[in-house]
């Protein structure tokens, strides 16, 4: 028994030894083959670039043999064939006049059989008369080593073959069989080790890290209060603890957006966090209220991380703590009523100040909002550490203007509150505002980044306009959002008037967000007049909505919202594709494919999307890119970044050109003027207008801001176009200073499609 036992392991080992050999043997083989072959490309490469050297060389010297006489020719040749690169060279022609032979001298009739050749047709002009050839005769330069590697090449296939041919016998072999089962069984049992151990790493991860962990046991606990949200803001799922918390149905919350389960004064901010993780893919925390079933709040602590499942797709997961009731202002500066990145008081922190300051209704008690402009822009030009550290340089420089009895708070994002109570809360709330001011006077330097921004700041005061915490936060609120509206970087006390205001950007944006969604966008379109001729060279097209209740909603009325809203981004794509469809009608209707279309693009247009796709649309109605100019508002220079200097470089690319609009009245800069490549520069229609006005200081001055933006115009090498020309006197003018083109009321108004159509129709 032993020894059957012994044969066995020795057959077995043998089989392995023999399949191992085998399997060497066919790698070596392929190896070899593969290697020759390759050698074979090498050798045909230089084969071919050798023939390709005597083609240029037979060229360079048919021109001298052609018009060279019978001596001359045979010169010629004895010189080339002296050579160490032409071995032969034969010169015949059809007449038979001319039949020239000339060797090298030690070429032997066996390497002459083995000679490349190369013909090339000439043309005698002399004695020899008529056509003939000239034939070089030349060393292959890789004859010895392409005949080794076809050896080579054919030794290895022979083993190939007779190595596949010997395989199925040792595949067959019933000891190796067993070998091949029991390997393929080890490394099954080595896989399954693996996954239990990376199962089992995965849930130790997830007991250390319960936060991040959206899916699984957590959402059937009854005690944590856990949130799955979409990254549009609607719930996924919900544990059974935040359902019971707030006395809600499962299916009652389903896609439903979490905003609605907050208490209104927080509902803002946590669509600001929303929006924040999106854009910048970081976690964020805080306190709010949480709205209940039965209309009642608690306060609570949050803590949201964005998550992704194996499958790729991205959610946001809220895990919530509810907090203890606090009240005294012993407890003022708790941890939870703490924002880390400041040290100042969150919103639950604030609002809990201002409700005790608010209980004695014998004393003014003011607050002051401020949220700083454009701070988005920071965050995406310099990152969001930037943005942190702009935010704490700000509270560092204001610190020294707060007193013992000013309650400052952080209320999340760019926002920051301050109250302010007693007899002279005004008083201070003013000189408060002028701090604010001067705080952010200064650029702030975060490593080498100098970075310039603006606040605008709301003042609400109790009791002259609410009588509570909440109501006093909201009218704040709306003073700063009436400042924004107004040009941003300023302080603004809360009036009663102010509620209309609100109310009209609450329609401005129902209707901005109806036209996006019935398509009520459209273009009207403005000739620009050629000066010297007084011929139409293009259309600006200037963007309306034609709402169906209101009429034509002119974009003075809800461009700066649309900004603000990014909406601007679907209604700007909706726009631009109905320009492109006007425009080719005008273009057939004057019968002229050298009109150009302008159209304005806003910083929050100018992303590399938003290119691609004009680049599509163009291409759609077959409209030259050359044809369009892209007018874009110094604004732009304020939002420099990344993305928009790769859209305006992508436009560049296209063949578009690039027009500033409005240029003087914003934050001109001759370097970015040079670095944007600008083609043409727009008078802004106030300079134009003031050339005719009755105060002759005025016209005097607009006159030289014009010849300034003429001279700067000519030294760039761009085009200058007058906006707002009214009368034949202010048109003599700008034509007399140096403007080549117009457009205004002179010559027409901004018309629609059908108007425009039938204007030009009628002559």
């Amino acid at each position: 028994m032993r020894q059957a036992g012994a044969r066995s392991v020795l057959r077995r080992q043998l089989s392995r030894t023999n399949m191992i050999a085998l399997s060497c043997g066919i790698a070596l083989a392929s190896t070899m083959m593969l290697t020759a072959l390759l050698g074979l490309w090498v050798a045909e490469k230089r084969r071919v670039e050798a023939r390709d050297y005597i083609a240029d060389l037979a060229s360079s010297v048919a021109p001298a043999i052609r018009a060279a006489d019978s001596r001359s020719i045979h010169e010629i040749a004895t010189a080339l064939v002296n050579t160490s690169v032409i071995r032969k060279l034969e010169i015949t022609s059809r007449t038979g006049l001319l039949e020239l032979i000339v060797r090298d001298e030690n070429l032997t009739r066996r390497q002459e059989r083995n000679l490349l050749a190369y013909a090339q047709p000439v043309d005698f002009t002399r004695q020899a008369g008529g056509t003939g050839q000239l034939s070089f005769y030349f060393a292959d330069p890789t004859f010895w080593s392409t005949w080794i590697l076809r050896g080579i090449c054919l030794f290895a296939a022979v083993a190939l073959a007779l190595l596949v041919w010997r395989a199925p016998p040792a595949l067959a072999d019933s000891a190796f069989k067993r070998e091949l089962l029991e390997g393929r069984m080890r490394r099954r049992r080595r896989r399954a080790k693996l996954n239990r151990f990376s199962r089992s790493f995965a849930l130790s991860e997830r007991k250390s890290l319960p936060a991040t962990t959206a899916f699984g046991e957590l959402f059937e606990s009854e005690s944590e209060m856990v949130v799955l949200i979409s990254v549009t803001g609607q719930i996924v799922d919900a544990s059974h603890g935040w359902l019971t918390a707030g006395g809600y149905r499962r299916e009652k919350v389903l896609n439903v957006h979490m905003t609605e389960f907050i208490a209104d004064p927080d509902r803002r901010m946590v669509a600001d966090r929303l929006e924040r993780m999106r854009s910048s893919g970081l976690s964020q925390a805080g306190t709010l209220k949480y709205l209940r079933a039965d209309g009642s709040s608690i306060d609570i602590w949050f803590s949201a991380v964005p998550v992704s499942t194996p499958d790729g797709d991205n959610f946001i997961l809220a895990v919530i703590r509810e907090l203890p009731e606090i009240s005294g202002s012993a407890d003022a500066h708790t941890p939870l009523l703490t924002d880390p990145l400041t040290g100042l008081l969150n919103r639950m922190g604030f609002e809990r100040a201002l409700d005790r300051l608010l209980a004695n209704p014998d004393r003014d008690v003011i607050c002051v909002l401020v949220d700083f402009d454009r701070f988005k822009t920071i965050v995406d030009h310099h990152g969001f550490r930037t943005g942190e550290e702009v935010l704490r340089g700000f509270v560092k420089r204001l610190t020294p203007a707060l007193d013992e009895m000013t309650a400052a708070a952080r209320l999340g994002g760019d926002e920051f509150a301050f109250v302010l109570a007693g007899p002279d809360a005004k008083a201070r709330a003013e000189a408060l505002a002028s701090a604010i001011q001067d705080a952010i006077y200064l650029p702030f330097i975060v490593k080498t980044a100098s970075i310039t921004t603006n606040v605008s700041t709301g003042i609400a005061c109790a009791p002259d306009h609410a009588t509570d915490g909440t109501d006093l936060l909201r009218l704040a609120t709306i003073a700063v959002s009436v400042q924004k509206n107004a040009g941003r970087h300023g302080t603004l006390w809360f009036e009663p008037e102010m509620f209309a205001n609100a109310r009209r950007r609450a329609e401005t944006e129902a209707h901005l967000q109806r036209g996006i969604e019935e398509n009520l966008f459209e273009p009207h379109f403005q000739p620009i007049i050629s000066f010297a001729g007084g011929a139409t060279i293009g259309f600006e097209a200037l963007i309306r909505i034609n709402h169906p209740e209101k009429g034509v909603i002119m974009p003075g009325e809800f461009i700066a919202i649309a900004e603000e809203t990014e909406q601007i981004v679907p209604a700007g794509r909706q726009f631009f594709a109905k320009t492109l469809a006007g425009f080719r009608q005008i273009s057939r209707a004057l019968r002229n494919d050298a009109l150009y279309l302008a159209v304005n693009l806003s910083p929050v247009q100018l992303t590399p999307d938003m290119i691609d796709f004009m680049a599509e649309k163009l291409d759609a109605f077959s409209i030259d890119p050359a044809r369009l100019t892209v007018e874009i508002t110094e604004a732009v220079f304020l939002e420099d970044s990344e993305r928009i200097r790769a859209s305006l470089q992508k436009l560049r690319l296209m063949g578009c050109r690039l027009a500033l609009d409005d240029f003087g009245t914003g934050y001109s800069s001759l370097s970015y003027l040079s670095r944007l490549q600008v083609d043409v520069i727009k008078i802004d229609q106030s300079f134009t207008r003031n050339l005719t006005d009755h105060d002759a200081a005025v016209a005097s001055r607009s006159r030289r801001l014009i010849e300034g933006i003429a001279a700067i115009s000519l030294n760039m090498g761009c085009q200058m176009v007058a906006e707002g020309v009214e009368n034949g006197e202010q048109a003599r003018q700008v034509h007399a200073i140096g403007a080549q083109y117009g457009q205004g009321y002179l010559y027409s108004r901004p018309l629609s499609l059908a108007a425009t159509i039938a204007k030009l129709s009628s002559g």
